[in-house]
């Protein structure tokens, strides 16, 4: 399950099925719904009873709408709409027994299952499927109405399958409709980690897809590689970053180079696990949805929409003319100690307490010294001004408390 893996649109499943034998009568579903065949599997009539081992799948069931027939999911489906379908243990090497008690008629699979697991249901009765990743729209809207027939048959299942997936890319362009019109244009990444080291989704992921829907451009949008290149990501500078854990944010505030890019000094980063984000059925539309209210909070269209306007309403500041001074106590002077941390100047969050004292005089102090700006260690209006804006100078080490 790796989002670099998942190609464009890439929701998941690939033509591994070929359905013959279609017109079938004397079943007890509707005429020409069964039988069908999957490669070397046939399906004499509608499955009652389905396991899912894969997220990504149990996604897409859930997206066409038979997920009321799951009766066992893996360990790996967290989704909350199915938290009460019972689990049958790890993807990869489910509890048999389980799956057979429940009387399953058919398990669905994505990247591996165990062969000896495999044997063991399919002597029992359970049929085994595997379905892997779509390379194109083509293919994963033949994979919409591919499952669509295996669970509900060759004519009621696969329209079901079809209408879910138009369904999901037609939200997808009102979305991209919406948001992408007008003169601003906003550039948005994803970020993750492998082994310590920061990655981006690049060309052909599904998370550069599902950005592209955003009314943004992905910066990555040509990059072939997921490794980040530290210049080219600062020359592009994305006014929106999305980022799958606070692993990838720290690794961010800590680099020389990246902690000073517009959007973390602008604190327009919002976090989608990356689980979440290899999903592409009904956590996909949610995902878009939850990135466009993070760009746009009043639901505004790009055109309408300043990325450098609202920094200090983002961090909930009213900056006063008269600005904050030593033993000031309240939220706003809370607020910018949350921003002078998020700058670099502040390093431990238990400063972060609303009351003006020492520590907070001396990181104002080098605020105004790393920015030009006169000396007072008391925060005018000038220097919060400042410090709300896209190009305020960074710290390259933290005051110590007192």
């Amino acid at each position: 399950m790796h989002i670099v893996q998942r190609k464009t649109a890439a929701f998941i499943l690939s033509c591994v099925l070929v359905f013959t034998a279609l017109g079938f009568t004397g079943c007890s579903q509707k005429e020409g719904n069964y039988p069908v065949t999957v490669g070397n599997i046939t399906f004499d009539k509608k499955p009652e009873k389905i396991v899912v081992l894969s997220d990504n799948l149990a996604d897409i069931v859930s997206c066409i709408g038979y997920d009321v027939n799951m009766v066992g999911k893996s360990d790996s489906v967290t989704q909350e709409e199915l938290k009460v379908v019972p689990s049958v243990g790890s993807e990869s090497t489910p509890d048999t027994a389980r799956i057979i008690s429940s009387e399953a008629d058919v398990v669905f699979y994505e990247e591996s299952l165990d062969e000896n697991t495999k044997k063991a249901l399919e002597d029992n009765g359970v049929k085994t499927v595997k379905i892997v990743s779509a390379e194109t729209k083509d293919e994963l809207s033949t994979v919409y109405k591919s499952l669509g027939t295996i669970l509900g048959g060759a004519n009621d299942g696969k329209t079901k399958g079809e209408d879910a997936y138009n369904y999901l890319i037609s939200s997808m362009e009102n979305t991209k409709s919406k948001y992408s019109s007008g003169s601003i244009l906003n550039t948005v990444c994803y970020l993750y980690s492998e082994n310590g080291k920061l990655k981006i989704a690049g060309k052909d992921t599904f998370a550069d897809f599902l950005l592209g829907y955003t009314g943004a451009v992905n910066v990555a949008v040509d990059s072939q590689s997921n490794d980040v290149d530290e210049s080219n990501l600062k020359i592009s500078n994305p006014t929106y970053i999305f980022y799958s854990d606070s692993s990838v944010l720290d690794l961010l505030k800590k680099n020389k180079t990246l902690k000073n890019l517009s959007a973390v000094k602008g604190n327009r980063m919002k976090e989608i696990s990356y689980e979440d984000m290899s999903r592409h059925g009904i956590t996909a539309l949610k995902n878009l949805e939850t990135m466009v209210e993070f760009m746009y909070p009043k639901g505004n269209a790009a055109a309408e929409t300043k990325p450098e306007k609202g920094l200090a309403q983002q961090y909930k500041i009213e900056i006063p003319d008269k600005g904050f001074k030593l033993e000031d106590d309240n939220d706003n002077v809370k607020a910018m100690q949350n921003r002078l941390f998020d700058l670099g100047y502040i390093s431990d969050k238990e400063n972060i307490t609303g009351y003006y004292g020492p520590t907070t005089e001396k990181a104002v102090t080098l605020f105004q010294k790393n920015n030009k700006i006169e000396e007072t260690g008391t925060a005018d209006k000038a220097t919060l001004e400042k410090m709300f804006t896209d190009d305020a100078a960074t710290a390259e080490k933290a005051v110590d408390a007192e």
